[in-house]
């Protein structure tokens, strides 16, 4: 009965280290877009893609992609959201074995100077709060399983090598346009607690809704 105990005290203290270092992850993730950090961002992902999404079969690769891309679109949003087209430069040099002969970074090439995006496609939806939440809720879901076979020692490597050193508003309606794999996974996965990311997320959709107001406003 003891020994039982014991194992299962463990095994709940490492699924809760597992979800801390998670949730680290996402909280990482967050401040780079929120400080426009592009080194620090692809460095996250190349690390992601090489320790950990490399051996996932071809579907779980594909969404591994499919999430990477959403992550440098919410930076680009971020980016000129506070007219910081520099940034958008920079990311766009950094990444151009990514995007460049890319159809689906095509139009974003011209992201940076369109007046109109908000309201314009494909960029519509990352402007969308609920869309925003949905994607951060899914990436932690995917990355929870994802990481399920890999050591704590690598994740917590992970977690501290980009931490130590980045080289090595108002409601709007939810089309069902916006409604794309994230908010399938999200919906299929298990619940989710993020206690220790909240105030990460919390702080980047509140930047988001402060960008729309004309006092203070960095747009």
């Amino acid at each position: 009965m003891v020994t039982s105990l014991r194992s299962f005290e463990q095994e709940c203290s490492s699924a809760k280290d597992a979800n801390y270092q998670v949730d680290r992850c996402i909280d990482e993730m967050t401040e780079a877009i929120d400080k426009h950090d592009v080194d620090k961002l692809c460095t996250m992902w190349e690390s992601w893609n090489a320790r950990v999404f490399h051996s996932l079969d071809a579907e779980g690769i594909k969404q591994a992609q499919n999430y990477e891309a959403s992550a440098y679109r919410l930076f680009l949003v971020q980016c000129v959201q506070r007219k910081n087209i520099a940034k958008c430069n920079e990311f766009f040099r950094r990444m151009s074995s990514l995007t460049l002969n890319n159809p689906q970074w095509t139009d974003w090439f011209s992201f940076p100077y369109n007046h109109h995006a908000k309201d314009t496609e494909p960029f519509r939806k990352y402007f969308d709060k609920t869309w925003i939440e949905i994607y951060y809720v899914s990436l932690h879901n995917f990355l929870s399983t994802s990481l399920a076979t890999v050591s704590p020692s690598v994740i917590g490597t992970i977690v501290e090598g980009i931490a130590r050193d980045p080289l090595a508003g108002d409601h709007v309606d939810f089309d069902e346009d916006l409604i794309d794999d994230f908010a399938v996974i999200a919906q299929c996965s298990a619940p989710v607690k993020r206690g220790h990311s909240k105030p990460s997320l919390r702080n980047l959709l509140k930047s988001l809704t402060s960008s729309k107001k004309p006092s203070g406003s960095t747009d």
